[in-house]
């Protein structure tokens, strides 16, 4: 398989080799990957579709967002749906002596 007579380089040269090798590994991804890139464009091109056409995956709908639960006693901006970590207005709530149903909208 391999063509270099590794038996007849010295190690200074096998480590020159092995610097070069993902040198050369690295160049030749970016030429494949900008081959490959251009022949994909091509295709959906005559396809008649644009590349982002083809890999969008935007099928899912959006998610919505949750109605909040809780309240701020003292600042009725301030809302959290129950969801993830406790805002500091709730664990302040919560430590002067409120529960959650305190809280509740």
């Amino acid at each position: 398989m391999s063509t270099i007579d590794y038996e007849n380089l010295d190690r200074s040269d096998l480590l020159n080799i092995m610097k070069e090798i993902p040198l050369e590994l690295k160049k030749r991804d970016k030429s494949m990957k900008k081959d490959l890139r251009e022949k994909m464009h091509k295709l959906a091109e005559d396809a008649g579709y644009s590349l982002d056409d083809i890999l969008s995956t935007s099928k899912s709908k959006p998610t919505k967002k949750a109605a909040p639960k809780y309240v701020n006693p003292d600042d009725d901006s301030m809302t959290w749906t129950g969801r993830g970590r406790k805002p500091l207005w709730v664990i302040a709530a919560l430590k002067s002596g409120l529960t959650l149903e305190d809280l509740a909208i």
